[in-house]
């Protein structure tokens, strides 16, 4: 018996095109929510920067793909990269006036804009705070930064230089960087754990590469049918995409709706 879904946003809960969870998606949400079964997000995104998902009353966030996780409206667990890393992604991004996005417990900045920022920034409707110095934060907390770099770039400069964090990407023109031996699946294991629920009573829904662990965590893991190829493989099944309301179809597959 599934108890609780965690759900990635963009691409799988929200799609690129809308910006927004289609209403037959809302729906089976409430109605998922009415039988007791608990609603989370795993994303990688901030959450002050969760604003496309329609006011829904979601049980609890992973946020920034597990480094920091809230509960109720409460911070659980909060995991800030190592501050050597830090220092060394700020070096690499500010020299090669690469932009940015930094994230750090209760704020965002980035360093630079241009035409590909602008254009992600509209990809998935997200707000880009004013320009400023990454500089200030070498010595702060950080959970998780954004880069806008492709592979090639990225195994050249910045996978030499970080020796306590790693990549994520779900997109080829940019990568988050993360704490080691964190990710959405070690979120949803510190969520269940609260709850008493188990591993097997998880489904999770995913379409980008930070999601694989998390689908292949669950007991059972859905991707989206907009997903890569290398996401699509490890799930349990592959439901249609995002914008013929894919999360329904699987709800219905398994007798969840």
């Amino acid at each position: 018996m599934i108890k609780a879904v965690f759900f990635d946003i963009d691409g799988t809960l929200v799609s690129f095109r809308t910006h927004e969870i289609s209403r037959p998606v809302m729906d089976a949400l409430y109605s998922l929510k009415e039988k007791g079964v608990k609603l989370f997000i795993a994303s990688g995104r901030h959450f002050l920067i969760m604003d496309n998902l329609g006011g829904f009353p979601f049980d609890g966030y992973v946020c920034m793909n597990g480094s920091l996780i809230m509960d109720q409206g409460e911070i659980i667990y909060s995991h800030p990269m190592d501050k050597d890393d830090v220092a060394a992604v700020i070096d690499v991004a500010e020299s090669g006036q690469i932009p940015c996005v930094l994230f750090a417990e209760k704020e965002i900045v980035i360093n630079c804009q241009n035409e590909l920022t602008d254009r992600v920034a509209r990809m998935i409707r997200l707000p880009m705070p004013e320009p400023s110095s990454l500089e200030p934060f070498k010595s702060s907390p950080v959970c998780q930064f954004t880069i806008f770099m492709n592979g090639d770039v990225e195994a050249e400069r910045l996978t030499p230089v970080l020796k306590h964090s790693v990549t994520t990407r779900w997109h080829p023109e940019f990568t988050d960087i993360v704490p080691e031996n964190i990710s959405k699946a070690e979120g949803v294991a510190r969520i269940i754990a609260r709850y008493g629920i188990g591993q097997d009573e998880v489904m999770a829904f995913g379409d980008g590469g930070n999601d694989v662990e998390m689908i292949e965590y669950a007991g059972i893991g859905v991707a989206m049918g907009n997903a890569a190829p290398d996401v699509r493989k490890h799930a349990d099944y592959v439901t249609s995409s995002v914008d013929e309301d894919g999360v329904v179809a699987a709800f219905r597959h398994f007798g969840l709706l």
